[in-house]
């Protein structure tokens, strides 16, 4: 019983894991942006900025999982 094959439980955490970092991604670079944007006085921009870099973030990082959970077969 000790040898089974628990890979499945592994790349379902993975999997899962992809809608979560996309939302903590947005979440962090909308608030990055804003915080310097009340430091700067350069409203909305770096909001704007940051909020499309955590988008690209989060579109990387799933793409990676994407590549990990494919190549492990």
């Amino acid at each position: 019983m000790a040898n089974r094959d628990y890979n499945w439980m592994r790349k379902a955490g993975l999997a899962s894991s992809i809608g979560i970092m996309m939302v903590v991604s947005v979440v962090i670079g909308w608030l990055f942006g804003s915080w310097l944007d009340s430091k700067l006085g350069t409203a909305p921009w770096m909001m704007l900025i940051f909020t499309l870099m955590g988008i690209a973030a989060g579109f990387i990082e799933m793409i990676r999982i994407a590549i990990v959970l494919s190549k492990e077969d």
